[in-house]
């Protein structure tokens, strides 16, 4: 039997699917559920209020947002952020790359330079997790944005799930749970749990990259950690 979550899932597809391959914000657009009744929220985790809730919003990621992100953006709007920036690209990595894709952390240092939002989701370390073999190899990514980010900023951290580097996963997702349990203002979004709890079936065949269900359930599962963070 289908849970709920699913259900409604599936019925927000083609809401999602209508707005892909759009670049343009969708502020003032929400998910539905498949009776058209109501904002899209499957979780069942409650949006906060909406005075809790800042209105500039800035997201860095690579290929896991930059697929997902038709869904982000409804998911975001639906909670009452109106102004959205998201920057994503497919194989960014943390501090390695160049201008095409560039890393995560020249991005996060010139948003922060140049607009700095009111709170800060990053998705990045899919393409680093397995490829460096400490922990402290792995917090030295971490802190590197952490350290571009003000420390009172409301920071949202999706972790990371790949099935040919799974290992390199839990140990990434270990040292930044850690990490950002130090600081203040600070949620792991737990996207490896998503992952992890479907045995991958939310992923494309690579094992890495969410297909059509996954990509909304990659977007409530930001959702979900921005209001933990927001109503804690």
């Amino acid at each position: 039997m289908l849970s709920r979550r699913t259900v409604l899932l599936m019925g927000a597809t083609a809401a999602i699917a209508a707005a892909c391959g759009s670049e343009t914000k969708l502020a003032g657009r929400e998910p539905v559920d498949p009776d058209g009744s109501a904002p899209f929220k499957p979780s069942g985790v409650k949006n906060p209020p909406k005075e809790k809730v800042p209105t500039k919003l800035a997201m860095v990621g690579d290929s896991i947002t930059l697929g997902s992100q038709p869904a982000v953006e409804l998911v975001l709007a639906d909670i009452g952020f109106t102004d959205v920036t998201i920057n994503a690209e497919t194989s960014r990595r943390i501090v390695v790359g160049g201008k095409n894709p560039m890393p995560g952390l020249d991005v996060v240092t010139f948003i922060a330079a140049s607009d700095p939002p009111d709170l800060w989701v990053i998705e990045l370390g899919t393409n680093d997790a397995g490829l460096y073999a400490t922990d402290d190899e792995y917090l030295g990514l971490v802190d590197a944005i952490l350290a571009v980010i003000p420390d009172e900023d409301p920071l949202v951290w999706m972790n990371t799930y790949r099935e040919d580097h799974l290992d390199g996963c839990v140990q990434f997702n270990a040292v930044l749970a850690t990490r950002l349990d130090d600081r203040h203002h600070a949620t792991v979004g737990n996207w490896y749990q998503e992952c992890l709890d479907t045995d991958g079936s939310i992923l494309q065949s690579d094992g890495v990259h969410p297909d059509e269900t996954g990509r909304l359930i990659f977007a409530d599962t930001v959702r979900q950690a921005i209001a933990t963070r927001l109503g804690s």
